[in-house]
């Protein structure tokens, strides 16, 4: 069920209606029956594999509970006994995961017969497998530590992992900030439920103005690339770049905006990540809550692991103290990005994008002082506002360097067009009108052009502070609904839908 669909926004009506009519202490059944009714409409089998996930994630935080409450052991020894539990569990549901995403591709031919129906090994696929595994895994992880407390009520633990607006692309929650909110109920309130429709209009404004139009054009190319060359692979890997953000940013928006109006705050996953000046402040603004949960559950646990802080002091021993705490970071960096790799997908393009993205942060945590030292040298500010432009600049090209090794489909596509770019050069398409044949007609680039200028502005504006949500609520009521309304007619009549289409399906929710 996609977050633009007729479909979706009868059962948000529904759930909306029954939610504040009920008392408190009943309203999350109605956001458990719903989110069930999300993830069956997608298909009822895969509901098997998530029971299985979150049965295995609830008995495993009982049994942790367990070990804890047994007074005649010290929190060592209790640890000690837990960890074995923490390992099968986490095993259990990763394994499910690996299969999936993995397995699923060597077995896409594998078919069998259920019930009198032939099925494929896709049809299995849990729906947000790769969320609701973070988010289990997080939660047995987070009881071990005890960070949180277990459940007692397996229903509650699958509301937490399968809480619809979230399923589908995240953001990826954490047990002890979600849980409570999710349980307690909350009144209606016209702002929160105002201030959340504003954020879902806003959302499909991104998507289906923005990235549905993009997808136009990288379809165009992507998919037929040797119809094309030089310049016109520049241009999709750019427009590929905008239209990522604008579909995930997008269903970010639809998400948090259609929990707030249930008053429930979901972790924000975007800050406006093309403002950023390099490429790990990039990935702060990026996912936000995909790497907030590498670094608490990969990368911190690796460097406080005794083997890590063996080897650590034995390079320090060797190679001096600055050598010994660059291998404490370059180690965790690495592990992380290769499984943001392998999280992204299976093929080994995902795996160089993960590797691309790790030593770029890399070079510029380890060589810092060094590329501190140049800047002075060649007697550049490193704080005027004409670097800190190119700094966004150069970072955009980074990301769209990372676009480039994966949204063509495989490497020898990438290279072909790295190739074909500076031996077929060809600026003339801009100007003999041959660039409005690659899936983007004059009137549909025109508008894709207004539209980013449109979000450009916005996102501008909130960089520098601005909340526009409170900027609009103070407007004058008449005021306030012509904006609305503008913002309602322009995702209408200029929206990519119609007769024989079928809007692309988020790009995230495949991972």
């Amino acid at each position: 069920m996609s977050f633009i669909s007729f479909t979706f926004f009868l059962l948000l009506a529904a759930t909306f209606i029954l939610y504040f009519l009920l008392p408190l202490r009943y309203r999350w059944i109605v956001l458990l029956l719903s989110s069930l009714a999300f993830y069956i409409y997608g298909g009822a089998l895969k509901v098997i594999f998530l029971l299985l996930a979150v049965l295995t994630a609830f008995l495993t935080g009982r049994k942790i509970s367990s070990v804890y409450e047994d007074a005649s052991k010290d929190k060592n020894e209790q640890k000690k006994k837990a960890k074995p539990v923490l390992i099968i569990g986490t095993i259990i549901i990763v394994g499910m995961l690996v299969f999936f995403k993995i397995a699923s591709k060597a077995l896409s031919g594998l078919s069998g017969v259920i019930m009198g129906h032939t099925i494929t090994i896709d049809v299995l696929i849990p729906l947000g497998i790769s969320y609701f595994t973070f988010a289990l895994v997080g939660y047995m992880a987070d009881v071990y530590w005890r960070k949180t407390a277990a459940e007692k009520n397996i229903l509650h633990l699958m509301l937490y992992s399968i809480y619809f607006p979230q399923i589908v692309e995240g953001p990826i929650p954490r047990h002890k900030a979600l849980q409570t909110q999710l349980l307690e109920g909350h009144e209606f309130d016209y702002k929160r439920v105002t201030f959340g429709l504003q954020r879902v209009l806003w959302g499909l404004f991104k998507k289906m103005v923005i990235a549905d139009r993009a997808a136009l054009m990288t379809k165009a190319v992507f998919g037929n690339h040797l119809a094309y060359s030089g310049i016109f692979y520049f241009l999709a890997v750019v427009v590929s770049a905008v239209q990522l953000y604008a579909d995930f940013s997008g269903c970010m928006d639809i998400a948090l905006g259609v929990s707030e109006c249930f008053g429930v705050t979901l972790s924000e996953n975007f800050k406006r990540p093309f403002f950023s000046t390099s490429a790990a402040e990039f990935w702060r603004r990026w996912h936000i809550t995909l790497g907030a949960w590498f670094k608490d559950y990969v990368y911190m646990p690796l460097v406080l692991s005794p083997w890590l802080t063996g080897i650590g002091k034995k390079v320090r021993e060797k190679r001096g103290t600055r050598a010994g705490k660059n291998i404490m970071t370059v180690i965790p960096l690495l592990a992380v990005w290769l499984l943001t790799g392998l999280w992204h997908g299976t093929g080994i393009g995902y795996i160089v994008w993960g590797l691309y993205w790790g030593v770029l942060i890399i070079i510029s945590t380890v060589w810092a002082p060094e590329i501190k030292k140049l800047n002075e040298r060649l007697h550049i500010n490193s704080e005027s506002a004409g670097w800190k432009r190119w700094q966004r600049i150069r970072t955009f090209f980074v990301f769209c360097g990372g676009r480039l090794l994966t949204a063509p489909g495989s490497l020898r596509v990438s290279g072909a067009m790295v190739k074909s770019f500076f031996r077929d050069f060809n600026p003339w398409i801009f100007f003999d009108g041959e660039l409005f044949n690659a899936g983007l007609s004059r009137q549909n680039m025109c508008c894709l052009i207004f539209a980013l200028l449109v979000l450009f502005f916005i996102s501008f504006r909130q960089e520098k502070g601005d909340n526009i949500r409170e900027t609009v609520a103070a407007y004058p009521i008449v005021l306030r609904w012509i904006l609305y309304f503008a913002l309602i007619f322009a995702i209408i009549i200029f929206g990519i839908y119609g007769p024989g289409y079928s809007s692309d399906a988020f790009v995230y929710s495949q991972y």
